[in-house]
């Protein structure tokens, strides 16, 4: 049986609002198997940083149930 991959990507300037909307995704896959977070800050100019997340996830395995 062959599972799909899927990824969430968060962008976020505010650094206080980019780890909420991370703590959200995480509560809204907690059913899924997360496999990986990966984590990305962009410098732009002297005062432009961009946040960004990707959350690399999978289904449960319906046959482990």
């Amino acid at each position: 049986m062959t599972q799909t991959t899927q990824v969430v990507t968060i962008q976020n300037n505010d650094i206080v609002q980019f780890e909420h909307d991370i703590n959200r995704a995480l509560l809204d896959l907690s059913y899924f198997f997360v496999l990986d977070i990966k984590y990305n800050t962009l410098y732009i100019g002297e005062q432009t940083v961009i946040h960004s997340a990707l959350i690399i996830y999978q289904h449960p395995d319906e046959s482990s149930h």
